[in-house]
């Protein structure tokens, strides 16, 4: 099961515990994890393996070398999407192959239905031809030797296997970011394009495990549960992704409703000395919500920490100077109060903190914006 992410806020990747590689220039990352897919596709497609009953040793090693060569073919279809996506002007981050498959992580550089389009058919488009490619081997003097055949057709019959699935049409799937693409091109409208395809992926889950248990059962009278569980991870996988897809067709929504200005806490400012109850006192008579220490010649220093406010008994707070529960402001920390969308976002996560500075464009200050208020408004249905 394959995808791709193209999220324009993705960075280079950090180093992961597991098997780091590259293909070129591309990173490739596989947790160790990931072994555990390999172990699961060797036993799984072990049955094609037992040329000789007598040699079990033979169809283990014979259904390891499949499932080596599978995860091979499963970077090839990670590649063609990091090939396409290269080519179409998107930056390419990292691929990464986990238990059930992988994705490819690329920077959409602008918004294009046809290139993201092309980008998510080439790795189904990759993986047919893989298929088909060692289908011909299989066939060919190349394979005279019956474990070199059993390999080459099994290795067939999964590529074309999985380049079909992968091109259902339903989110996360290729075909569902096809499906996506063709809708977006259609309506202009990414959002409603992604919210069709990710409702078409919950259809596409519960049709991979119905169908398959039902005509199963129709056949035998009976099930297999290896059979019923595969199909139910599967299926699990598939309406999670798309769930995932809708809810952050919902975040991507509310991303440019967002405003420094209507998010921001109304503050009271005050001196460093200035004791704790006090700063409280004023904040309360000001009906401000947040508390900016300033220096001696009124630059804002430092904001109130809610939580070190809140963690000092009332008794004490007289005692207490306001600046012991205040952190310095830095200034990465201050924004514009007329930050919007996407450009607000980019700078709170440029920082690692939870209270902001904002500050009009006269430098005055407008308040205080907490990294909470900005998650619960993005939270916001």
């Amino acid at each position: 099961m394959t995808s791709t992410d193209p999220n324009p806020a993705t960075p280079s990747p950090a180093r992961r515990p597991g098997l780091s590689f590259r293909v070129g220039t591309v990173p490739v990352s596989m947790p160790w994890s990931g072994l555990i897919g390999v172990g699961a596709i060797a036993f799984l497609w072990s049955d094609r393996f037992a040329i000789d009953p007598g040699q079990p040793l033979l169809t283990m090693l014979l259904a390891g070398v499949f499932a080596l060569l599978f995860y091979a073919s499963v970077l090839g279809h990670e590649m063609g999407h990091a090939w396409v996506a290269r080519a179409v002007g998107f930056p390419v981050h990292e691929i990464t192959l986990w238990v059930l498959g992988g994705y490819t992580s690329y920077e959409r550089r602008d918004e294009s239905a046809l290139r993201e389009g092309f980008v998510a058919a080439a790795g189904p488009g990759m993986s047919l031809v893989i298929g088909l490619a060692c289908l011909e081997l299989s066939s060919s003097p190349v394979s005279s030797d019956v474990r070199v055949y059993v390999v080459l057709h099994a290795l067939a019959v999964s590529n074309i296997a999985l380049g079909i699935y992968n091109l259902l049409p339903g989110l996360p799937l290729d075909g569902g970011a096809v499906l996506k693409s063709f809708i977006w091109g259609v309506l202009r409208d990414e959002r409603r394009a992604t919210v069709i395809a990710a409702w078409s992926g919950r259809v596409v889950a519960v049709a991979v495990f119905v169908i398959p248990v039902y005509l199963t059962w129709k056949s035998y009278g009976s099930l297999d549960m290896g059979s019923v569980v595969f199909s139910g991870l599967i299926s699990a996988y598939i309406y999670a992704g798309a769930s995932d897809a809708l809810h952050r067709a919902g975040f991507n929504a509310r991303v440019p409703g967002l405003s420094a200005r209507s998010l921001l806490r109304p503050a009271v400012l005050v001196l460093r000395e200035t004791p704790l109850s006090e700063a409280i006192r004023l904040r309360d008579l000001g009906g401000a919500s947040a508390i900016v220490v300033v220096d001696g010649a009124g630059r804002p220093a430092a904001i109130c920490q809610e939580a070190a406010v809140d963690a000092v008994p009332v008794e004490r707070r007289p005692w207490v100077p306001v600046s012991s529960v205040a952190a310095a402001t830095e200034p990465r920390s201050v924004l514009a109060a007329e930050l919007t969308g996407a450009e607000l976002l980019r700078a709170i996560a440029s920082i690692d903190s939870s209270e902001f500075l904002v500050v009009e464009t006269d430098g005055g200050v407008a308040g205080v914006l907490t990294v909470r208020d900005v998650e619960r408004a993005l939270a916001h249905d």
